[in-house]
């Protein structure tokens, strides 16, 4: 079974220069408003803006460089929006981030009704994810370290388990019924369900892009499982959803990488928001998909 390291988890002093804000140097090199920047509801609350561009602090730099850089080269008559990156201004930057912070362009529209629009979601997933087929695979992917990477790993590179008994269990389930997937891999949004943005004049928009290299199902099977588990989505969606021969397999690997982060902060004593209560609300979910192994063979 593979090793892992412990992913990376802020320490209290990153997460405190984190939630005081850009940094004058940032400010100044995006030209950000400084007397009208306050911070975003929502989140982990990192993320401030001015009302005309957005800055987040910048977690794995070679990652967020792949984003701009996609971003600017996006179509402009795509189906899909993105976030438009904003290059520092003033010669005092680190690639695409100054001090630690990034920024971007705000990105109008309103958050998915997760109760009414979910086929929404699935018809975005699917024009987003067309617009990235054949990207090659990021080399970041290979050393990105945070409990999401992690969780991408349990479920498709065999890390091991690093989690309390009663979370080992549910995984210890979940990667007995794993199966070779034959699907061919792309670049995909590891969380698209949230980061949909609908706006009445504009094309929806997809933000808040954290890439995988696997298959273009997969970010359906996140969305759904997260739909489902987190938002009281009806359970039979996991069926409705299905595509493909390897949809089995996906909702079991999507359940998998979702219980990896949780896993690790419960190891750490830092869960928070909904993860306090992931346990509880996916073991029905885990016990459906299974059962659905047990169907499908």
């Amino acid at each position: 079974m593979a090793a892992v390291s412990t992913p990376y988890l802020m320490t209290s002093d990153d997460a405190a220069w984190r939630r005081r804000g850009p940094t004058p140097a940032a400010v100044r090199a995006f030209g950000v408003d400084d007397q009208t920047l306050h911070r975003l509801e929502g989140g982990q609350g990192l993320a401030w803006t001015d009302g005309r561009l957005v800055l987040k602090p910048v977690g794995c730099r070679p990652e967020h460089d792949f984003l701009c850089r996609t971003y600017v080269e996006w179509p402009t008559d795509a189906a899909v929006r993105v976030p438009r990156p904003v290059e520092p201004r003033d010669g005092s930057s680190d690639g695409w981030s100054v001090d630690g912070w990034g920024a971007h362009v705000w990105v109008p529209g309103r958050s998915i009704d997760f109760r009414s629009e979910l086929a929404t979601v699935r018809a975005v997933s699917k024009d987003f994810h067309a617009l990235l087929a054949g990207m090659p695979r990021p080399a970041f992917l290979d050393t990105r370290d945070d409990p999401w990477s992690y969780g991408d790993r349990l479920a498709w590179e065999d890390a091991a388990p690093v989690a309390d008994s009663e979370t080992r269990d549910l995984i210890n389930r979940l990667r007995e019924r794993l199966a070779p997937v034959t699907s061919p891999e792309q670049v995909i949004h590891g969380d698209i369900l949230g980061n949909i943005l609908l706006h009445e004049q504009l094309p929806p928009a997809v933000i808040d892009w954290p890439p995988y290299f696997r298959p273009a199902a997969m970010g359906e099977a996140i969305a759904i499982t997260d739909a489902v588990t987190f938002h009281g989505a009806p359970i039979q969606l996991l069926d409705e959803w299905a595509t493909g021969p390897d949809w089995q397999q996906l909702l079991i690997r999507s359940l998998l990488y979702r219980l990896g982060p949780t896993a690790v902060f419960e190891r750490h004593r830092r869960l928070m928001g909904i993860l306090t209560t992931h346990l509880e609300k996916v073991r029905p979910v885990v016990d459906y998909v299974l059962s659905r192994s047990d169907v499908d063979g």
